[in-house]
Order: structure tokens, then sequence, then C-alpha cells
């Protein structure tokens, strides 16, 4: 239904999308989750240091869950926080999608000047929802950061 120089905008703006999201999760990953998690294997292997030959599987097996305790919630809130993100980024294009639609309206989609109006809308649409998007990522990246200093302490 796009003309191919529409689909190719929008193609362009996800990939521009994806990778400042993509740079940023990374950011996040290296600088924060992987100490986070190297953390949590020190102390597993602590874990059976301590138990030595001597110890049961049932003290490493609980000594084991508590060191992985604060990765897991290091992990399930980076999880959480993306996963928001990427909702309300899905609500915004889809409010794109409606207002491009509206346009276009009932039976007219034969209308070539309608679908071509209707095709910028929803560029113009999605290349502000980026914008706005790409604005969020450093925020939703500080929230993370405070949280996961809050967890390894």
């Amino acid at each position: 239904m796009a003309s191919p120089a529409a689909q190719s905008q929008a193609n362009a703006l996800n990939a521009r999308m994806e990778g400042e999201a993509r740079t940023v999760i990374d950011e996040i990953d290296k600088a924060l989750i992987r100490p986070i998690l190297r953390s949590s294997y020190a102390c597993i292997v602590k874990c059976y240091d301590k138990a030595g030959k001597n110890g049961t599987s049932e003290q490493i097996d609980h000594c084991s869950r508590n060191c992985q305790a604060s990765a897991q919630q290091a992990q399930a809130m980076v999880q959480n926080e993306v996963g928001q993100f990427q909702n309300r980024l899905q609500r915004a294009m889809m409010q794109c999608q409606d207002e491009a639609q509206d346009i276009v309206g009932a039976g007219s989609s034969n209308d070539a000047r309608r679908m071509k109006k209707a095709e910028d809308a929803l560029i113009n649409c999605m290349s502000k929802t980026v914008d706005s998007h790409i604005g969020l990522l450093y925020p939703m990246k500080d929230r993370i950061s405070k949280e996961l200093k809050n967890i390894g302490k």
C-alpha cells in the first residue's frame, strides 16, 4: 500500500531508532550490567571455595542463589525499563498510523493525492516520534544507572 519511497523512509527511521537504542542498551550492558554479573559469578566461585570438598550441594545452591539475586534483580529492572520504552514507542507509532488512516478515510484508497498526503503525514509523524523517543533514551539510561547503583550496594 505504501509507495517504495515512503517504505524506504520508514525503514530508515526504524533503522535509526534501532541503532540509537542498541547503542544505549550496549552502554548499559557494558558499564552497568557486566560488573554486577561479574560480582555475582565471583560470589558463586567463593561459594564453591567455602564449601570445599565437605560442603553439601544444598549449601552451595543456597549460597549461589543469594549471589545471583542482585544480578537477577538488575536484569529484570533493565528489561522492565526497556519494555516500557518499547511499548511507548509502539503506541506512538500506532497513533501515527491511525492519523494517516484518518486522512485516507473509507473508500478513498484509490485517490492518489489523498494517499500521498497520508503517506507524507505518516512519515512526518514517525520522524517526530523517532526524534522524541531518541531523546528519551538517555533519561532512561540515567534512571537505569541510578537503580543499578542502588542494587549493587
